[in-house]
């Protein structure tokens, strides 16, 4: 190991990524804050635990800006769980017995029509799907990004110096493409 026999005396509360991929494969994060909040401690951890300006310090603060930037975005667009004021399934039962509005809310699909919701993921389905493009071998990688350049180019964004390194933005992806 690295031989940090001082780190749970500074550290009291441990994360590592390891940990986090872990639940999220397991489905353990009721929340994408949840899961975010964990990050957050990592890189807490490692600003803690690491000496002001030494290259894990700096590493630390620079993927913890990243990641923050990135979870904004992903703020603006989802419900990643941070309202205390979530709506519970009983919560809309008890307003469904109320008629008073002449059925006119639509937000409450319960007549069994659901395939309004298959044409946008949850925010859920889009993470799995971003975990399981980690997996994918260099082959498999290489078919999907060729996919993804012949029928929606706009879903990549070439980062870096080096035009070789894409990301995939999972938000922009239709996900029709895969069926």
């Amino acid at each position: 190991g690295l031989e940090l026999f001082d780190y749970p005396q500074i550290i009291k509360k441990m994360m590592d990524l390891g940990t986090v991929k872990r639940k999220l494969e397991r489905k353990q994060y009721a929340t994408a804050h949840e899961c975010a909040t964990d990050i957050r401690l990592i890189w807490t951890n490692c600003l803690t635990y690491n000496s002001d300006g030494s290259d894990f310090w700096l590493l630390a603060k620079s993927i913890s800006r990243r990641f923050e930037d990135r979870y904004k975005k992903i703020k603006n667009e989802y419900d990643v769980g941070e309202s205390s004021n979530i709506t519970s399934p009983s919560n809309n039962r008890n307003n469904n017995n109320n008629n008073s509005n002449g059925g006119s809310n639509n937000n409450n699909n319960n007549n069994g029509d659901t395939t309004g919701n298959i044409d946008e993921p949850s925010l859920d389905e889009k993470a799995d799907l971003a975990s399981k493009i980690f997996l994918l071998s260099g082959i498999e990688l290489a078919h999907i990004i060729t996919m993804l350049e012949n029928r929606a180019p706009m879903t990549l964004e070439h980062v870096g110096i080096h035009s070789d390194n894409v990301e995939i933005n999972i938000d922009a992806l239709d996900f029709k493409l895969f069926t």
